[in-house]
């Protein structure tokens, strides 16, 4: 087969078209280089705000109790931004902020009431233990309130005796709460900060993960450790537990006492 020459007539329209597409071209791929460079650099910078750390006992608490990983990451970065040495003003301990006397009935519970079993407060200053008795409050909580985090998380700041008298007062609903509802103002900021910090997680770190979407959709693991002392948990004890669970700061409590001056 002969080839076709190209006319010399048409070099310069030839040099002039390729030229062309050069200066659309290169514009084009330059957008789409400085785009991902700044998206990545966006994400670098975003992910240096919601860090994670401790993942090993996070995951692992997370497949025992059957708790969103994002859920418990929110509540780290909001009650310690991941220092396990924290001390609130009230006496929380460490990544997940928990007071010793709930961490005390906690493990009571857990180990059905065998209190030679029970570890010092001291304990809470160690990631794995802070973070396991943590997930494992969350867990009940979770449990108490159908999988509706928005309460959890509440009763994780508020204590579950406020949250089920605002629900029996008709304060809240009693389901997907929303932080204008709540009349604690520690406990409306908090639940603001924990679900921002969870959707954060879920978009920067498990966005690609089916399990995790809505804030309310919860999938449980195939252990259900709680619910099996459920009934022993709601009867005697009950005054008990609330008074353990509740974990106030101090402007919490200054809301509390307003609250029930004014009601």
């Amino acid at each position: 087969m002969a080839k076709k020459n190209i006319d010399k007539k048409d070099v310069p329209f030839v040099i002039v078209a390729g030229l062309l597409g050069l200066s659309v071209l290169i514009p084009v791929v330059f957008l789409v280089i400085s785009s991902a460079i700044h998206n990545d650099a966006v994400d670098n910078f975003n992910k240096s705000l919601y860090p994670v750390k401790y993942e090993s006992y996070v995951e692992k608490a997370s497949k025992e109790f059957g708790v969103d990983e994002c859920l418990i990451y929110g509540v780290i970065r909001t009650e310690s931004n991941f220092d396990a040495d924290a001390v609130s003003s009230a006496g929380a301990i460490g990544l997940m902020q928990l007071m010793p006397d709930t961490f005390t009935w906690l493990q009571n519970y857990r180990n059905n009431f065998e209190t030679d079993k029970v570890m010092n407060s001291d304990k809470l200053y160690d990631p794995k233990i802070n973070i396991e008795y943590g997930v494992y409050y969350l867990s009940y909580l979770l449990e108490k309130y159908d999988d509706d985090k928005t309460l959890a998380i509440c009763a994780y700041n508020a204590g579950y005796g406020n949250v089920d008298s605002w629900i029996a007062d008709g304060t809240i609903p009693n389901h997907n709460v929303s932080p204008e509802s709540v009349p604690f103002s520690e406990t409306s900021n908090y639940l603001r900060r924990v679900t921002e910090s969870m959707n954060m997680y879920r978009e920067l770190y498990f966005s690609k993960l089916e399990s995790y979407s809505d804030v309310n959709e919860y999938i449980p693991s195939d252990n259900e450790s709680v619910s099996e002392n459920s009934e022993a948990f709601e009867g005697e004890s009950q005054e008990a537990a609330e008074t353990s669970f509740e974990i106030y700061s101090s402007q919490e409590q200054e809301d509390i006492d307003e609250y029930n001056y004014e009601y």
